[in-house]
């Protein structure tokens, strides 16, 4: 059959305007394909738990997986500067923390990304303190008994603490509480929370420092003694144990976390999460599963969360010099 000089031209009138830019589709929704959210410590810490609670709940607002991957490594210097380098399309995000973001600017003297200028803020998460525990054979039942033993101590026969890594919340935590108390422990750093509990359950090392959404699994073993938290006031979930500060008077040592996009992602991107992020911390089984792991849900927003980083790094940068915990 011939086809008409009509129906050629149609055709060819379709297809150009096919291509036009004035009828071209749409840019679709976000998001539209999962999303992969980057832990920078390994599993079985308070990194790892606050990921997988947000993510399970954002995955369900967004209509999309959200895939949580763990890249622990180097105090989670590691796993942040992938983050940094991804595509700023709002598929690739990552769970920071004061120990990404804020600390360890000042313990690393060549940090492979940097903090502000490589990320869009998204929203801060929530907030927990540390417990501190000893292995159930350390002979102190106290705070005040711990410093004496430690005090007791001597290169030969030294009070050992555990933590997920140099430059980890649990590192600064016990290395400040070292400074302020004048205690003598050797640093065993691991790489995790989750291997450092395991040492600390065998008893290979004599006491540590941990976020509570871990140290919560773990605390009900008679193989360990809470001594304190690490608050300003006592935490409901453990209004039993006393806090850091009514022994060593001042000590404080709270750990947020938020979330972060790679530096260049479109604004439009950054409020769909925000917004969604402030769903996700309003819903009632989120805040249940907050409140059973000793976790404070804690929205922002994304102004204010730089605003929060731009006071939280020259601040750690005094606690780092004063309790003189570093790495290069």
């Amino acid at each position: 059959m011939k086809t008409s000089f009509a129906a050629i031209l149609a055709a060819g009138c379709l297809s150009l305007l096919a291509g036009s830019p004035s009828v071209s589709a749409q840019p679709t929704e976000y998001p539209t394909r999962p999303i992969r959210l980057i832990t920078p410590f390994p599993p079985g810490g308070g990194t790892d738990a606050v990921a997988r609670i947000v993510g399970d709940k954002l995955a369900e607002l967004l209509k999309q997986p959200v895939v949580v991957e763990n890249k622990g490594g180097a105090g989670g210097s590691l796993g942040t500067e992938i983050a940094a380098r991804a595509e700023p399309d709002g598929y690739t995000l990552v769970l920071g923390s004061s120990a990404t973001h804020a600390v360890n600017p000042s313990l690393y003297s060549k940090l492979s990304y940097d903090p502000i200028e490589d990320f869009a803020p998204i929203s801060t998460v929530a907030t927990t303190p540390l417990l501190l525990m000893v292995n159930a054979s350390t002979p102190a039942n106290n705070i005040a008994e711990l410093i004496a033993l430690s005090k007791k101590s001597n290169e030969s026969n030294s009070l050992t603490y555990a933590s997920a890594g140099v430059g980890s919340a649990q590192h600064l935590g016990a290395e400040l509480f070292k400074s302020m108390a004048g205690a003598t422990i050797l640093h065993v750093p691991y790489k995790g929370a989750g291997p450092a509990m395991v040492d600390l359950l065998a008893g290979h090392v004599d006491m540590a420092f941990d976020t509570m959404p871990s140290a919560l699994q773990q605390i009900k073993s008679d193989k360990l003694k809470v001594l304190g938290v690490s608050s300003p006031a006592r935490n409901a979930t453990l209004p039993n144990v006393p806090v850091i500060a009514e022994t060593v008077p001042g000590y404080e040592m709270v750990t947020w976390y938020g979330l972060f996009a790679p530096a260049g992602t479109p604004p439009a991107i950054i409020k769909t999460l925000n917004d969604a992020v402030k769903r996700v911390l309003d819903s009632k089984g989120v805040k249940e599963k907050f409140k059973t792991a000793g976790i404070e849900p804690y929205w922002s927003s994304s102004a204010d969360f730089a605003a929060l980083l731009k006071r939280e790094i020259p601040k750690w940068r005094e606690v780092i010099k004063q309790s003189g915990a570093t790495i290069d």
